[in-house]
């Protein structure tokens, strides 16, 4: 059995906040829960990373010990960020990275680092919301266009043919962008992917809202195929991705696969584990419609941490 496919997740508690970890990460914004966990872990160094799509000035800054100053393409975020961070890839510590505020293509990097850049003990770390701020109108991205395209590292090359294209969508909230990728990839079989379990039980029926908003798009790829996976489970998302493309293969050899993480954090940590054990020398990229403005508190009250560990 795959690593991933282990049911490695573990509840986040006091107990595991209490250990002493050497390296913590996480990134700043206007969410309690993000906040609430960078307080409260127990770590040797602890350091805020001010993503550039949150727009926050030198005035607004938290205290501790702050990253700024980065780059916006994701593979640079990170190399640069670690660096600024202390981290010395010939001299790996144990490292943990809070998810919650980054963005997808930043946890789908985070992988694709330490892949190259392994350390003796690998964690990623997400707390969920009790409700997201504005419901099903919860705003996400705050750009109306985004540019679709495949995330650093997750690349694939592609063959010419394109008979049987398929693209598989974690489906989330942000309507706008699912639309954009469907649009971008129109000539492909669409499979859906929801959160179910969802993180509370009013979500999965707020992402249904959302989805009817681009159903006009969605119906001309005819998405005939769904799967489920738990929202806060990136192994579980792994093993059903894993599935999935097992089904699809069977009933016709597939020519280019596009995966696009658009639903939890934890979803997106599950794409990219899935992606990097199965999919390397496949024709076969994780695609995203990268936008440069995200709303820096999307979410209300603090539910359960969870901690994920990872071996690459």
């Amino acid at each position: 059995m795959l690593k991933y496919l282990i049911d490695a997740k573990v509840r986040f508690d006091d107990g595991e906040k209490a250990k002493s970890r050497q390296l913590f990460i996480s990134a700043y914004n206007e969410n309690d829960r993000a906040r609430h966990l960078f307080d409260s872990v127990n770590a040797n160094s602890k350091y805020w990373w001010m993503l550039p799509e949150y727009g926050y000035s030198t005035t607004e800054y938290p205290i501790g010990n702050v990253v700024s100053g980065l780059p916006e393409y994701e593979a640079d975020v990170i190399a640069v960020g670690m660096q600024k961070s202390g981290f010395d890839p010939s001299a790996p510590v144990d490292v943990c990275i809070d998810i919650t505020g980054f963005l997808h293509h930043h946890i789908l990097s985070f992988l694709k680092y330490f892949s190259c850049n392994p350390v003796p003990k690998l964690e990623f770390a997400y707390t969920e919301p009790e409700h997201y701020s504005r419901k099903v109108d919860t705003q996400f991205s705050l750009d109306e266009t985004a540019h679709v395209r495949g995330v650093a590292g997750f690349d694939g090359a592609h063959v010419p043919e394109m008979i049987n294209d398929i693209v598989i969508v974690g489906i989330g909230y942000d309507h706008s962008l699912v639309g954009q990728v469907l649009s971008n990839k129109e000539s492909a079989r669409i499979v859906q992917m929801h959160c179910f379990p969802s993180l509370s039980a009013d979500m999965y029926q707020e992402s249904i809202l959302r989805l009817d908003k681009v159903s006009s798009i969605s119906n001309q790829n005819a998405p005939d195929l769904n799967y489920f996976a738990t929202a806060n489970d990136p192994y579980v998302t792994a093993a059903v991705l894993s599935e999935a493309y097992g089904t699809l293969s069977r009933r016709q050899p597939i020519t280019n696969l596009y995966l696009c993480p658009l639903s939890t954090k934890p979803q997106a940590l599950g794409f990219g584990l899935y992606y990097l054990s199965d999919l390397r020398s496949s024709p076969a990229s994780i695609i995203y419609p990268f936008t440069s403005r995200y709303s820096r508190q999307t979410s209300t009250g603090i539910g359960h941490s969870w901690l994920y560990p990872v071996t690459l």
